[in-house]
């Protein structure tokens, strides 16, 4: 029997977290453990129930960013997903930066959602691909062709991360270290003046010129 995708749903506006939760109630693979309105809510269900993955709103109580910062400094966090009105540049790059998985629009569908909740319980990521496109279209980057200062290595592990895997799936397929993917990243970061890995995809994804869905 295959274990179902444990999920928290926290929005302080009550009738949406019950669409959200009755949205995701349609595919029997999903299971919505708990619910609430708050920052300090979301923290703390997170830590009584461990859910797979916990959705937040950025405009709540207490601020759903502030929440995922502290969710994700837990000993074994679960993934963590923004669902919101908000498509603020800086939001969506502050939920990115504090360590967020997903960046989804609160007028989502429903099949859409639960296409989501599984894929990023699968270890990848999401932005919705008009915030993607946005971001990268705002991006003031002068330099042409960013990925052409990246070592073989590091557009080998640029192209792993995309996939969504974690740095020790990469040192795996790569056949080195942890620590070693770990040294990579960072001068990919640094190379792409990328402020964390998401942005660093999406840099490529706009080098390479496929769709966000399939590198992300």
């Amino acid at each position: 029997m295959v274990d179902k995708i444990r999920v928290v749903v926290v929005d302080d506006h009550a009738l949406f977290r019950a669409g959200v939760i009755q949205s995701l109630a349609l595919d029997g693979a999903i299971e919505v453990v708990g619910e609430g309105a708050s920052a300090d809510e979301a923290v703390q269900l997170a830590k009584e129930l461990a859910p797979d993955l916990i959705l937040l709103d950025v405009s709540m109580p207490g601020n759903g960013i502030e929440a995922a910062r502290e969710i994700l400094r837990m000993p074994e966090p679960p993934r963590v997903a923004m669902l919101t009105v908000s498509e603020d540049d800086d939001d969506v790059m502050d939920a990115l930066d504090a360590g967020a998985a997903g960046y989804l629009p609160k007028g989502i569908r429903a099949s859409d959602l639960i296409a989501t909740v599984k894929s990023l319980k699968g270890g990848r990521t999401f932005v919705a691909p008009d915030l993607a496109l946005r971001l990268l279209a705002n991006k003031a980057r002068t330099e042409t062709g960013p990925l052409t200062s990246l070592s073989d290595q590091e557009r080998r592990t640029l192209r792993l991360i995309a996939t969504g895997l974690s740095n020790r799936e990469v040192g795996e397929r790569l056949d080195v270290q942890e620590k070693t993917v770990k040294y990579h990243v960072t001068n990919i970061l640094r190379k792409l003046k990328a402020r964390n890995r998401v942005e660093a995809v999406l840099i490529a994804q706009r080098e390479w010129g496929e769709p966000v869905e399939r590198i992300m």
